[in-house]
C-alpha cells in the first residue's frame, strides 16, 4: 500500500487503542506511527540491490519482524520494559506488512529461492518488463485499493480525536511528509496521463 494507507490506518489503530486504553504511553504511540511508514524507506534502498522490489528484503519479510517481535516480548518480560520501544516497533512494521499483502502482496522470506509474491490483489507477472510508472497506474486505477485508501482516511479521523495531545505535534508532522510523497505522487500520474 501507498504511505497514505499506512498512516491512515495506523492512526485509526492508535484511536482504538487510545480509547480502550488511555494511559497508553504516548511515546509508544509516536513509535508505532513512525515505524508503521518508515520502514518504507527500504525503498530508496532497491534502486543499489540486484532486485529492485524493495518487498524482496529483509525489512518486509513479515516473518522477519514476528521473530524480533517475539525475541523483544521475551527480553521485556525477563529484562526490562525498555524494549518495549522496540516491540512497538516491531508492532508497526507487522502492521504495515498485513496492508502490504493487500495490494503487491509479500515473499514469504527474503531468500532468492522465496521471493516469489504471496497474497496481493495487484500481483502481475513478468514484473520486469513493467515501466516504473505501471505500478502507481495500476494501483490508483484500482477500484478495490482506491475505496480501501478512502476508508482509512475516514477512519483516521477517530484517530485524531483520541490521541493524546503530546501525540498531536509528531502525527501532524508524519501526516505532513506522508501527504508530500502523495501530491509528488499525483502530479507523476498527471503527467503519466498527459503523455
Amino acid at each position: 500500500m501507498r504511505p497514505t494507507t499506512h498512516f491512515h490506518s495506523s492512526l485509526f489503530l492508535l484511536g482504538i487503542i487510545y480509547l480502550s486504553i488511555p494511559e497508553f504511553p504516548w511515546v509508544l504511540g509516536i513509535i508505532f506511527l513512525a515505524s508503521s511508514v518508515l520502514i518504507d524507506l527500504d525503498t530508496f534502498l532497491s534502486t543499489f540491490l540486484k532486485e529492485k522490489n524493495h518487498r524482496s528484503y529483509v525489512f518486509h519479510s513479515l516473518l522477519f519482524w514476528i521473530f524480533l517481535s517475539i525475541i523483544f516480548l521475551i527480553l521485556r518480560f525477563s529484562v526490562t520494559e525498555f524494549f518495549d520501544y522496540f516491540l512497538t516497533f516491531c508492532l508497526g512494521a507487522i502492521w504495515h506488512l498485513l496492508f502490504d499483502l493487500i495490494d503487491w502482496g509479500l515473499p514469504l522470506l527474503p531468500l532468492p529461492k522465496f521471493r516469489r509474491s504471496y497474497l496481493g490483489i495487484l500481483k502481475e507477472k513478468n514484473l520486469e518488463d513493467k515501466s516504473k510508472h505501471f505500478f502507481l497506474k495500476k494501483y490508483w486505477n484500482s477500484k478495490v485499493i482506491v475505496i480501501i485508501e478512502s476508508l482509512f482516511f475516514a477512519l483516521s479521523f477517530l484517530g485524531w480525536f483520541y490521541i493524546p495531545n503530546q501525540l498531536i505535534i509528531e502525527a501532524v508532522c508524519i501526516g505532513l511528509a506522508v501527504y508530500l510523497f502523495f501530491i509528488f505522487e499525483m502530479i507523476t500520474l498527471i503527467k503519466i496521463k498527459d503523455k
